[in-house]
C-alpha cells in the first residue's frame, strides 16, 4: 500500500531568492532596552492541547527575543521585500560579503520559518502554473 503524504515542491534558488517573507500576524511584539525585540507566541487552543495542559504545565504563551540584528530581520519580513533585497540590505549595512549575508540570512529566516514566526510568500513560475492547472506537479 503506498501512502499518499503531500511534498513540498522543490523550489530553485531563484525562487528561493525571490520569496518574500511574512511575519506571522498572529504574533504580538514589544520593544526591548537592548534594542532588541520580544516576540510573544499565543499556544493554539484545539482540544488535544488543553487535554495535554490538564496533565502537563504547558504556558499560555511563548516568547522568544530577539537582539537588535535579529530586528533588523524582523523589520524586513513585511511581504514587501524579497530575501534578494533583504541580502543586499545586510550586505551593506554589515559590511559582509554576497555569500556571507545570503547565507546568513537564509538560515535564520529557515530557523524563523520552523518556529512558525514567518512565512514565505512565493511566487510561481509561469511554467508551474500550467503544470499544475493540469494536475501534475515538479
Amino acid at each position: 500500500m503506498r501512502m499518499l503524504l503531500r511534498r513540498r515542491p522543490r523550489l530553485t534558488p531563484e525562487q528561493v531568492l525571490s520569496s518574500r517573507p511574512v511575519r506571522n500576524r498572529d504574533l504580538r511584539t514589544e520593544e526591548l532596552d537592548d534594542g532588541g525585540i520580544r516576540i510573544i507566541a499565543y499556544r493554539r487552543e484545539n482540544w488535544w492541547v488543553r487535554l495535554l495542559a490538564i496533565v502537563f504545565p504547558i504556558p499560555r504563551e511563548r516568547r522568544i527575543e530577539l537582539d537588535s540584528i535579529g530586528k533588523q530581520v524582523w523589520e524586513l519580513c513585511d511581504g514587501e521585500h524579497t530575501l534578494r533585497e533583504m541580502v543586499e540590505v545586510f550586505r551593506r549595512r554589515h559590511k559582509l560579503t554576497q555569500m556571507e549575508a545570503e547565507w546568513s540570512l537564509r538560515n535564520y529566516l529557515k530557523d524563523l520559518g520552523k518556529r512558525r514566526l514567518v512565512g514565505f510568500a512565493i511566487e510561481e513560475s509561469k511554467e508551474n502554473e500550467g503544470e499544475q492547472a493540469h494536475g501534475k506537479r515538479a
